[in-house]
């Protein structure tokens, strides 16, 4: 599979509200080449221990690069981001360039570094890494899918799942990705935990991410579009809890069947969410009779977490 690469370059005072509207999108993966603040590194400034040709690097923009599935479509993303860009005021250049799986594969793993969220440190599966007292390591290769608890929407999600989750209940992972959701949850002590995707691809990662991880019980993933299926992708069966990092359009059009998914004193961790979207999202759960048990944020996003 070859995968389109896109880079917009954008001044780095708004690289973080352009991935922000980025990330929105269904895309493969995004990275950032941002050398603003390497003047400010201790290092550089004190002792110039650092390579020349990175010392002449751009510090007035930044690089995003974005990768797209070769059946993604290409120009209705780029009205959407230019659409979104120009709203907010944000100057951008493109660049493009096709990329194969492989090489996608490999650039990604040099961006791609242990991180600690709560009492789960997520690691990729090719770093060596010991765990201190306490420590869960969560093993992941993202591959093409989306995911990997760097972004603030799902390490948002992996805190939620830490202090509500309940050991011995059952999750479904609405958006699954990279499967890290339903991973984190497994490793908490999860019975069963089902990923349901509308990318096979994505479905087929967060299985092979399950097989890394060591935990007690199981893990399915559908592929399938859980507004249009609705219970059918489960057979009718209810969960303890319901975790949805995706975005705001698609939490509205499944709240109002969401409660059929969800065991009585069930739980919803829902993100994906911009602020501005919050009071939206709320009222939509209170009109469909859930009640408001807690809103994180991090960075322009929101996490909520919802019961009936």
């Amino acid at each position: 599979m070859q995968y389109k690469e896109l880079v917009f370059q954008v001044g780095t005072s708004q690289v973080s509200e352009a991935e922000a509207i980025i990330s929105l999108l269904d895309i493969g993966g995004i990275y950032t080449e941002d050398y603003s603040d390497m003047d400010d590194c201790p290092l550089v400034r004190n002792f110039a221990l650092i390579d020349e040709e990175l010392l002449k690097k751009d510090k007035t923009s930044a690089l995003l690069h974005v990768y797209f599935g070769e059946h993604a479509d290409i120009p209705a993303n780029l009205e959407f981001i230019s659409a979104r860009f120009a709203a907010c005021g944000i100057p951008v250049n493109l660049l493009e360039n096709t990329v194969r799986e492989e090489d996608y594969a490999e650039s990604w793993k040099q961006y791609y570094k242990p991180l600690k969220i709560g009492k789960i440190t997520v690691v990729p599966e090719w770093e060596t890494y010991t765990p201190s007292e306490n420590e869960t390591i969560l093993r992941i290769d993202p591959g093409m899918a989306f995911g990997t608890g760097n972004h603030e929407t799902t390490s948002l999600c992996v805190e939620a799942l830490q202090q509500y989750f309940i050991p011995g209940g059952t999750l479904v992972d609405l958006g699954c990705g990279s499967g890290i959701l339903s991973i984190t949850a497994l490793l908490l002590g999860a019975e069963k935990a089902v990923g349901i995707d509308i990318d096979p691809n994505a479905v087929k990662v967060s299985g092979e991410n399950a097989a890394l991880n060591i935990f007690p019980g199981t893990f399915t993933g559908i592929a399938g579009n859980i507004l249009e299926e609705k219970t059918a992708l489960v057979k009718g069966e209810k969960f303890d809890c319901i975790a949805a990092n995706i975005v705001a359009d698609v939490i509205l059009r499944f709240l109002p069947f969401a409660q059929e998914l969800l065991r009585e004193k069930g739980k919803m961790i829902l993100s994906g969410i911009i602020t501005e979207r919050g009071d939206e999202v709320k009222q939509a759960l209170e009109a469909n009779g859930f009640s408001l048990l807690e809103v994180r944020e991090k960075k322009g996003w929101l996490c909520i977490v919802a019961g009936r």
